[in-house]
């Protein structure tokens, strides 16, 4: 990356991440995911500098243990927000665990799911989303998949699909997002300055738009997608991208 590039960066004062697609891999199962060595290095090196935030669509249990680099997360796509030792927990969410409860009962009734992964995020003792995800199955029946989508849609849920992802998730029709859960983490943590966000999908578009340097990592996956970004990065070079950045919060302190 050219030097001109990587100096736009040289105020940023926080580092916040997608996890799926951004720095650990979209193509392995659940239990296995994890940012490859490299990259979780460079982070941790990272966030002896700068505060790193976590923006996710998983839940707190899931990405805590894998991100120990980390001083705060965002979970559920905003409905838990972790800093320090608090938790912060939307207070609509009470209301949607009967349509949570029956939306999941549905979906295990129908055989087509049977070997489909049903990931339910937990927000505490609360149900936050679900996710369905077929990477381990290859492919998934598009017409049970529809069917369940829109019985989501009618209970009030929204989904969220992924071009090119082998998941998508469903959330309560709370208004919540990234956008959201970057200002929220901003207030929380007592960030000040200029926050880099780094983010692979449609999803992270609303935090991109409320923070000052947007990053877009590039794969396989979301090949031709457009994302409001500053430039971007492909995959296998986002190793090198950290360490320049590494170097230039190096340099502020020497």
């Amino acid at each position: 990356m050219p030097n001109n590039k990587i100096d736009l960066f040289r105020n940023v004062s926080a580092l916040f991440t997608d996890y799926d697609g951004t720095i650990a891999p979209i193509n392995v199962a659940r239990s296995l995911s994890k940012p490859p060595e490299p990259i979780y290095e460079k982070l941790n090196e990272i966030g002896k500098y700068i505060p790193i935030a976590v923006v996710s669509t998983k839940d707190c249990d899931f990405l805590i243990p894998r991100t120990g680099f980390a001083r705060a997360w965002s979970c559920t796509n905003g409905l838990e927000i972790r800093v320090g030792g608090n938790r912060h927990i939307h207070e609509d969410l009470p209301k949607w665990q009967d349509r949570f409860m029956y939306l999941i009962s549905t979906i295990k009734s129908i055989d087509e799911f049977r070997d489909v992964y049903l990931e339910i995020k937990h927000v505490g003792d609360l149900i936050g989303g679900l996710g369905i995800d077929w990477r381990t199955r290859g492919s998934i029946n598009a017409e049970a998949l529809n069917r369940i989508i829109k019985i989501a849609y009618e209970l009030g849920f929204k989904v969220i699909r992924y071009r090119g992802h082998p998941f998508i998730d469903v959330y309560p029709g709370i208004q919540v997002d990234k956008g959201y859960a970057v200002m929220r983490l901003r207030e929380l943590m007592g960030v000040k300055g200029p926050i880099m966000y780094m983010g692979d999908s449609e999803n992270d578009i609303p935090a991109m738009r409320v923070v000052e340097y947007p990053i877009g990592i590039r794969h396989r996956y979301n090949e031709g997608l457009d994302l409001p970004v500053l430039l971007w990065v492909d995959e296998n070079e986002l190793p090198t991208f950290l360490e320049n950045l590494l170097s230039i919060l190096k340099s502020k302190v020497h």
